[in-house]
């Protein structure tokens, strides 16, 4: 029952680490593009003041439009460096959300100005705003809302400020425009549910490629690949670095007396155990059918063998269905100045063997000392 909720836990804590990684993903996406967005804007922000200062006839309107759609590029490009450098999507995403919503604010306002709006040509101008928001990275709800809010705020100022609208005009234009919103959300929901099943995906055969099927723990692939990211970080740092060989004794007496179902379950068990004892920064990877490696950065060899003490007893009080009792020898090497990686591999085995042939469920290490707790 506490294997189940620990294993429950450790799915969920997986979930929500898969769904972090693809939102850093999306994040790195939209951070590369981003750029590429608010030049669009920019050039859209002008092209849209030629049509201003065409409808506005008033001096101070012009200045004052002019002036707004000046200061919102200049926001603009300020903000877009902020984006570039931004650690998460959703502090993006709610950048992002507030230039959108000051740009239907500014919408709103230039189009109180003109003098004789025209409403089809003002539809036109929301349907562009509404393909600007699902084209500009952000959370599906964030584009969904700004476009729902700015065409249903768009169609009641219109109703009110623009007179002889007709009413074919003004339900062509609400059918339009919801069309346009129906269609990009579908479309950016449907890409985004795609891509984020693709990555889930991807992730699930790189973790299966990397971790043990039977007891989750890593393959040697991964433990070297750990151990020579460690081993280089700690050298660096000054910090101790810790490499453990586990055999389980006499796996073979089980799996012939009780089956390998037995075998199995002492493997998965002791797997599950050792995850307890260790922090989230140890590797335990599966080196062979009855053996495990450890890798422990920034322990010392002493703070090794307190732990090692700790997990020798924790293995020592298991008991499988039928009363079966499970034991483990310990071979621990700590890193020196030129160690190497197939250096402590063949030392920490060396040791797990001279545990073994001194009696099994012992702790080894060089100093020809072995730390036993009965």
């Amino acid at each position: 029952m506490i294997v189940s909720i620990k294993q429950a836990k450790q799915a969920a804590a997986e979930r929500k680490q898969a769904r972090a990684t693809f939102e850093a993903t999306k994040l790195d996406a939209a951070q590369k593009c981003i750029h590429v967005f608010a030049g669009i804007v920019s050039i859209g922000n002008f092209l849209f003041l030629v049509c201003d200062m065409y409808f506005i006839h008033g001096q101070v309107q012009r200045l004052i439009v002019g002036v707004s759609r000046y200061c919102f590029s200049v926001l603009l490009i300020l903000l877009v460096r902020k984006l570039q450098h931004i650690r998460s999507f959703g502090a993006f995403s709610t950048v992002v959300t507030v230039l959108e919503a000051l740009e239907i604010v500014l919408f709103f306002s230039v189009l109180w100005m003109y003098d004789s709006p025209n409403f089809m040509i003002q539809s036109v101008g929301m349907i562009l705003t509404v393909l600007v928001i699902f084209t500009v990275p952000n959370r599906s709800s964030n584009m969904l809302v700004l476009s729902v809010s700015a065409s249903t705020a768009f169609f009641l100022v219109t109703y009110f400020i623009i007179d002889a609208i007709e009413p074919r005009e003004y339900i062509a234009a609400v059918v339009f425009t919801l069309l346009a919103i129906i269609i990009c959300a579908v479309k950016t929901i449907g890409n985004n549910r795609y891509a984020q099943q693709e990555f889930f995906e991807r992730s699930r055969l790189e973790l299966t490629s990397t971790r043990d099927y039977l007891t989750h723990a890593a393959t040697r692939e991964r433990l070297e690949e750990e151990a020579r990211r460690w081993m280089n970080f700690c050298r660096r740092q000054g910090l101790p670095l810790c490499l453990v060989f586990v055999d389980v004794d006499d796996l073979k007496r089980i799996n012939d007396r009780y089956g390998h179902a037995m075998g199995d379950a002492a493997l998965k068990e002791i797997a599950n155990l050792m995850h307890t004892q260790l922090r989230n920064s140890d590797t335990i990877a599966r080196w062979g059918g009855d053996e495990f490696v450890l890798l422990l950065p920034n322990v010392t060899l002493q703070n090794a063998l307190l732990l090692l003490d700790r997990v020798k007893c924790a293995v020592n009080s298991l008991t499988l269905d039928g009363g079966v009792r499970v034991s483990c020898s310990f071979g621990v090497v700590q890193m020196g100045a030129q160690s190497t990686y197939t250096e402590l591999l063949a030392e920490a085995d060396a040791m797990m063997y001279r545990a073994k042939n001194s009696g099994k469920g012992k702790i080894s290490y060089p100093n020809a000392y072995i730390a036993e707790n009965d």
